[in-house]
């Protein structure tokens, strides 16, 4: 599922991107910022890079209503996307870093799957933020954090749907 919601977020943006600023060179990659080696990874200058930085359960889905299911409860998943500005002109990193916070300002939600994911702007502290450039071992850009909420990791490994026991058990004697 990560890696199909990714690429269509990547191309609305890239789509919207080109149309605002009437460009024909795709401004919008997936990329790591640096390979694992430490050299670049990003071959192209002038784009908005997305990158994929933390991965987190979504505590806020519990399962309800009457019954249980046996099998594998669906895991229900928070992605943290980075989307980094990485052009030669500042004033142009900063119009394009724009440019993407107007498109997930207007397009709140977006559907994959039949799954509604929330996008969220995260605000890190300039602690968090600073920790997360060393982590990528990249020298910082101007960046933008959303937080894609709720992806459905369910497989569909269902065993056995067992329903609500209803009816009035307090009279029965049990022995």
């Amino acid at each position: 599922m990560i890696h199909e919601v990714i690429p269509i977020i990547a191309g609305e943006l890239n789509d919207f991107l080109e149309s605002r600023f009437d460009t024909t060179d795709d401004p919008v990659i997936m990329s790591n910022l640096v390979n694992q080696d430490g050299t670049l990874a990003i071959m192209n200058e002038n784009k908005i890079v997305v990158t994929l930085v933390n991965i987190e359960r979504d505590g806020s889905h519990q399962a309800g209503g009457g019954g249980f299911t046996k099998g594998d409860m669906p895991l229900h998943i928070n992605l943290y996307v980075m989307f980094s500005a990485y052009f030669n002109d500042y004033a142009e990193s900063l119009k394009f870093l724009s440019g993407t916070i107007a498109f997930f300002q207007s397009n709140r939600n977006i559907m994959v799957e039949g799954n509604t994911i929330k996008i969220e702007l995260y605000n890190p502290d300039i602690k968090e933020i600073s920790n997360l450039w060393t982590a990528i071992g990249a020298k910082y850009l101007p960046a933008v954090i959303f937080k894609f909420r709720t992806l459905d990791m369910d497989e569909g490994n269902i065993n056995d749907d067992v329903p609500l026991i209803a009816g009035d058990l307090s009279n029965q004697d049990y022995y």
